[in-house]
Parts: C-alpha cells; structure tokens; sequence
C-alpha cells in the first residue's frame, strides 16, 4: 500500500485478516469471523492482539498512540476505521 493512496476500510479490514491469517497459521479470520465480531469473543488471545497491533503499525506505517479506546480495538472493524482515519 503506497503511503500517498488513498486506503479503503474494505482494504484495511482484508490486510487485518491477512496479519491474523499470519498470526494463527490459518485463515480461519479470513473465512469464518464478522467484522463487527469482538477479536477476544472469536478466541483472539490478549498475546496474539498484542502481536495484531505491532503487525498492523508496521502494514500501515503508523504507531498506536498510548491513550487508543479500548473499542477501537474490539473488531476487524474497529481498527480498520481507525487506520483509514489516521491514513486519511
């Protein structure tokens, strides 16, 4: 993804599947988990959220910021509005 294009939700949230495809040697979140599905409700473990975060700063270039809310990180969904923003 070039830093001067312009970047979709749709794209985020398949980049974000990818990273956890990744993650979990598997593309059960490609496949079988809702955008707007809680990562943690779906088996998503705190360590493996934590790599998904560090994984989505170096796909999209940015770095989480201290005070991020909790529900930004809650779903494929939330992150990916997240990113477009900042992206934006």
């Amino acid at each position: 993804m070039s830093d001067t294009a312009a970047i979709t939700t749709d794209e985020v949230k398949q980049r974000i599947r990818e990273l956890l495809a990744d993650l979990f040697g598997s593309d059960r979140f490609v496949s079988d988990v809702p955008d707007t599905v809680s990562l943690r409700e779906a088996g998503l473990p705190s360590t493996a959220l934590v790599s998904l975060l560090v994984a989505m700063e170096d796909a999209f270039g940015f770095e989480w910021d201290d005070d991020v809310e909790p529900e930004v990180l809650r779903s494929i969904e939330s992150p990916a509005g997240h990113v477009v923003a900042l992206r934006g």
